[in-house]
């Protein structure tokens, strides 16, 4: 496995499609189309250069419960080092949201 930096970057996505995660029990795996991206102070972003680009971002299970395909989903999330974009496990409040289609 690689090492990577300690990172954090919030994402706003629009949800494609969610399923449950194929490897991690508990977990779903949300296709999202990435929007916009910040950094968060104090962590590396690894996470920006997917803006305008589709990303698979693993979230932990129940948190998409009321996502439907075209939700904005706001996550703080990080690059692990499988290379697998992360949602946070237990998101601190204001740093995951779903806001329904417009």
């Amino acid at each position: 496995m690689v090492q990577t930096a300690d990172n954090r970057t919030d994402l706003t996505a629009r949800l494609v499609r969610a399923a449950p995660h194929p490897r991690l029990a508990g977990w779903d795996r949300a296709e999202v189309d990435v929007i916009g991206a910040e950094p968060v102070a104090g962590y590396a972003d690894l996470l920006s250069r997917n803006v305008g680009q589709r990303l698979l971002l693993a979230v932990p299970g129940g948190l998409l419960a009321d996502a439907v395909p075209g939700s904005t989903v706001r996550a703080r999330a990080r690059l692990a080092a499988s290379g697998e974009a992360m949602a946070e496990k237990r998101p601190d409040p204001g740093t995951f949201a779903v806001e329904p289609p417009r």
